[in-house]
Formats: C-alpha cells, structure tokens, sequence
C-alpha cells in the first residue's frame, strides 16, 4: 500500500513539474512574441508598409483602435469622405473606410492611419473599354474593391464627389478650377475588369448614343430636344454661338 503511495506522488512531483516547465515554455514563447512584434512594428513603420502594420496590430485590440473621425492640422476628417493622397510617389484619390490608431509594443506611441478605397480615372481602366473615352470625363472617378491603410499624413486635401447631376450644378464653381470637384456614376471591378452599370445601361445623348460626358460642348436641337455633340453635327464652338435656334440635320429631313 505504502509503495503504491509512493509511486502516486512520484507521479504528482513529475506532474507538478511539466506543468511548470510548460508554463516557463508559455512565458518564454509569450516574451519572445513580444520581442518579435516590437521588432516588426518598428521595420514596417520603417518601410511604410502599414497595410502588413495593420493586420498585425488589428490581432491586439489594446493597441488597434478604430475612431468614426479624426483631426489633423486643424482638418476633421470622417468616415466616407474622399481625400487625394500622396501614395507610392503618385497623387491618387480614395474614400474612407476607416480611421485607425496603432499603438506603439514600447513607448505607447500613436500612429494614426487611413483605410481608404481607391478610385480609378479612366486612364486606369481595361483597355476594352476603350470604345467609351470619349464619353467618360477628365473628372469621373470609378470606386474599386481595391483597399490599402496610409499615414494621414501623407493627405494632401479634401476633394468632393458627386453624382454626374450634381456635377453639373456645380461647375461654375470656383472649386472646380481647383480640381477638387468629381463625379461617379459607375464602379469598377480590377479582379473582373468590369464597370457597373455598363456604359450601355447609363443615359444617352447625340446621334452617336454615347453617355453624356460634361467635359464636351453640346448644342440642344429644339425639334428633336436633343443634346448632340458639336463634332457629330459638324459644328465648331464659334459657329454655334451665331445660332439662335439649332434644327438638327435629321430633323431638317
């Protein structure tokens, strides 16, 4: 009986004794994790690699926080505004998505960052769609999926995009001169290269039956009620404005 007693606490001491080793293991592998993300943290903050920063950092959320606004140099900036940037040596627009602060493993340093969706100009479009250049304006803007953080400080300034209406409501504008003001009718998908709607499926005017682009001028036919691009007609600007009421050629038939 008494050996059989012995022989449990034997087992009790070998027990005792993995479970704190384990537990040395856990403190270890705890401090050397620690170690390793200051590490990291520091070399991506370095290398400006914040959405790889983010995604660490998001894992902990003591140090990833999420805010719906954010003041810098005396600016507000909020959840689904659009802002022109500075990104990979290039000015580039987005809207964003979500205001984040990165707290520092050490010194409790903040690093407060954007998450923005970038759009497209048409100049970054799949060359199939080529056809409707013409119709798409030096100011129209496609949202994409595509997603990366950025350091607030690399904004440059507030832009604003409206719907195609709005647009030409503000054009007169002093802003527009400043090439802050845009418009968006369409999304783009990079994966697919597709827009939605379709082009097709968007307004038409003119002959040509082309969406309308507001960077052309137009002259209205008062038989047909139609906008038609001046080039269509074969018009110049200078002839147009000596016309007092425009009849289309179609309908001069």
């Amino acid at each position: 009986m008494a050996e059989i007693e012995k022989e449990s606490s034997n087992e009790k001491i070998i027990k005792d004794q993995i479970e704190q080793d384990e537990r040395i293991q856990e403190d270890q592998y705890k401090n050397g994790e620690y170690k390793f993300n200051q590490e990291k943290f520091e070399e991506l903050a370095k290398q400006k690699n914040y959405n790889e920063l983010a995604k660490i950092a998001e894992k902990n959320k003591s140090q990833f926080k999420i805010f719906k606004r954010l003041k810098w140099k005396g600016q507000l900036y909020q959840i689904n505004e659009s802002i022109r940037v500075n990104f990979q040596d290039s000015l580039r627009i987005g809207i964003i998505k979500r205001i984040a602060s990165i707290k520092s493993f050490v010194d409790n340093q903040e690093l407060p960052l954007l998450q923005l969706n970038w759009y497209f100009s048409k100049i970054d479009l799949d060359q199939q769609w080529e056809r409707y250049m013409k119709c798409f304006s030096e100011y129209e803007l496609f949202l994409t999926e595509i997603s990366d953080f950025i350091f607030i400080g690399q904004i440059i300034d507030k832009v604003k995009v409206l719907s195609l209406n709005e647009y030409d409501s503000f054009l007169d504008d002093d802003i527009s001169g400043q090439n802050r003001l845009f418009f968006m009718r369409c999304t783009y998908n990079t994966d697919k290269k597709s827009i939605n709607p379709n082009p097709n499926e968007l307004e038409k005017v003119c002959f040509c039956d082309m969406p309308q682009n507001p960077d052309l001028v137009y002259i209205f036919c008062e038989s047909c009620k139609k906008w038609l691009h001046m080039d269509c007609v074969h018009l110049t600007e200078d002839e147009a404005k000596n016309i007092e009421e425009y009849i289309c050629i179609q309908c001069n038939k």
